[in-house]
């Protein structure tokens, strides 16, 4: 390769990347992944045995929510990763409300997914948007989960799909949410005065209410002694639940845990959701976020694609043609990205007939594939513009 070329070639690439990436200003979203961390079991399982915990992170500018996948990797488990106080739960922006510990389980034909290994965890996006997903390999199906900000949003809008594994039945499928609205009441000695409100009714401790999904589109929860207003407790938290592929549920308002249980029709394949905590809200502000804001967010809710930008707008015949012209414009200088661009090319259209078959782990292999090859792509574009002049 020229040595002048080589230089000019590489203040060419800056300069294209600079103005690509100029957008001052623009909102973004910030996700950070702690990746596996594995420590002694204490509480969580065993004496002796192992706990792989992973923390990621979305913040939106305006809200920051962390998630925590934990479970014991013990080989004695065999496909189970057991842990005491649940699989999944959310610890920032407050360890009550959606519980740090566990405040999802997805029961599939009775049994939590949650609690099985995961195969597949990674961050999707981040800037324009920022998500990632998370898939349990349970027995009988393959449970995914998206969680997803928009910048400057104060929550999470969640995608869970199931796909059942060959030969398996889905007979029944089920969301169970756990928070502690606003305190943790009874492990500190206290007492409250849980409710559950929502856009058809309100009702309080120790009252269970049926959820009628076509109405019940959002659930606010929250506590009227531990109001931030009284200068008590952290503030409420609320989710919403779009009625596709809800066939009916409950909400357990106990003094201590308020339970949801929401029964969903395996045969729809997919379920929305979105969770906010309030933490630092009195009850009334957040009551009135959710009376003037919750049927704008469940809009967007449902009309969310939550698939990678990088894999919704992919062109398969596109990429390839550009691919062709580039390397046809750069001449000698492009023949040593030849062999990345063809293997590039080859995995991309295989992963792509695999995700547009609804495998959540192909589609996170393409977004990871397209992302890994910018750098390279952006080399051979800036030989290519060189050999034009």
């Amino acid at each position: 390769m020229r040595p002048y070329l080589t230089a000019v070639a590489t203040g060419l690439l800056l300069g294209l990347a600079y103005l690509a990436g100029a957008q001052d200003g623009a909102p973004t979203v910030a996700v950070s992944d702690t990746g596996s961390q594995v420590s002694a079991a204490t509480w969580e399982c065993t004496s002796g045995h192992k706990i792989e915990k992973r923390r990621i992170t979305l913040d939106s500018g305006a809200m920051r929510y962390t998630f925590l996948a934990s479970g014991c990797i013990d080989p004695s488990h065999g496909e189970e990763r057991p842990c005491s106080e649940g699989n999944f739960g959310m610890p920032d922006p407050n360890s009550c409300n959606w519980y740090w510990g566990g405040f999802l389980q997805v029961l599939v034909n009775g049994t939590n997914a949650t609690a099985y290994r995961i195969a597949s965890v990674g961050v999707l996006e981040s800037g324009e948007r920022g998500s990632f997903q998370i898939v349990w390999a349970h027995p009988d199906a393959d449970v995914g989960l998206r969680l997803l900000m928009l910048p400057g949003d104060n929550h999470v809008l969640a995608q869970l799909t199931w796909l059942p594994r060959e030969a398996k039945t889905l007979e029944t499928l089920a969301v169970r949410l756990t928070c502690y609205p606003s305190f943790f009441t009874t492990a500190r000695g206290r007492t409250g005065e849980r409710h559950c409100r929502t856009p058809r009714t309100d009702e309080r401790q120790p009252q269970t209410l049926q959820l009628q999904p076509a109405e019940d589109t959002y659930l606010y929860y929250y506590d009227t002694v531990f109001d931030v207003a009284k200068g008590e407790g952290a503030g409420p938290c609320a989710a919403l639940v779009a009625p596709e592929g809800v066939a009916g549920g409950n909400v357990q308002i106990g003094g201590y845990a308020v339970v949801t249980n929401l029964n969903l029709d395996p045969a729809a394949g997919s379920a929305r959701l979105a969770f906010y905590d309030f933490t630092g809200h009195s009850n009334a502000s957040a009551q009135g976020y959710m009376d003037e804001h919750a049927a704008g967010d469940l809009a967007e809710l449902v009309a969310t694609d939550f698939r990678p930008a990088s894999v919704r707008e992919l062109d398969a015949d596109a990429l390839q043609a550009e691919a062709d012209g580039l390397l046809a414009d750069a001449g000698d200088d492009g023949q040593a990205f030849r062999p990345q661009v063809e293997e590039l090319l080859q995995k991309t259209r295989e992963l792509k007939a695999t995700a547009d078959e609804g495998d959540w782990v192909a589609e996170a292999e393409l977004a990871n594939l397209i992302r890994d090859s910018e750098d390279m792509l952006w080399k051979l574009k800036a030989f290519a513009a060189l050999n034009r002049q």
